[in-house]
């Protein structure tokens, strides 16, 4: 969905794990790109735009990353590119939509969401606030919605994949939950919280001395 992996954020007294993200429903499996796709979303979601070179190269770089810091540092210039829409009337709607979110004032940042998508489909960043805002309203069909199609636009977005986890997890998927969280490790191998998750539900769904 959202900001960030494992950021927290208060909204009207409730905080939410902004992971997101793109939330897929369960039964899923990888596109062929290295994201994670529902069957059904086959042949109706927006193609992945040309690759960002710059953008290749710093997912390779978070690939191999030595320590947390370092992947810290790679992980905010992937955001930094993936809040640029490439217009300024769109990054406009985000940042009014990012601060009202911020504020607690959800139905208001769905507001400017919806408004993003609606200019520029084709804008991954733009589908996950909006998921961020459906999963933070319990809306879990619509940010699955969201979150797949920013999968479809963005493989790669460990934001989107870390919310599958957690929307998977809510809905008693636990096994689907993990294996949003080993691809997210896949992409991002330091991703905070991702590994504890993991193991978490690897006991859960194995038990203990395996």
């Amino acid at each position: 969905m959202f900001l960030g992996m494992v950021r927290q954020i208060a909204c009207a007294g409730v905080s939410a794990v902004i992971i997101f993200t793109s939330l897929a429903l369960p039964s899923l499996a990888a596109d062929g790109r290295g994201g994670i796709l529902p069957p059904a979303a086959q042949g109706r979601l927006p193609t992945r735009a040309v690759s960002d070179l710059q953008l290749d190269q710093l997912f390779a770089q978070l690939a191999v990353a030595r320590t947390p810091d370092d992947a810290k540092e790679v992980e905010q210039a992937i955001w930094a590119r993936w809040n640029r829409s490439g217009s300024i009337s769109v990054d406009l709607l985000m940042s009014r939509g990012v601060r009202a979110l911020a504020d607690g004032e959800i139905d208001i940042a769905l507001t400017f969401f919806d408004e993003v998508v609606d200019l520029a489909p084709g804008y991954a960043e733009g589908w996950n606030k909006r998921a961020t805002v459906h999963f933070l309203k319990d809306d879990y069909a619509a940010a699955l919605s969201d979150i797949e199609t920013t999968l479809a636009l963005e493989p790669r977005h460990f934001g989107a994949i870390g919310g599958l986890a957690l929307v998977l997890e809510d809905l008693g998927d636990k096994e689907g939950a993990r294996d949003a969280y080993r691809r997210a490790l896949v992409v991002y191998p330091w991703l905070e919280g991702a590994a504890d998750a993991e193991n978490r539900l690897t006991v859960e769904i194995d038990g203990r001395g395996i």
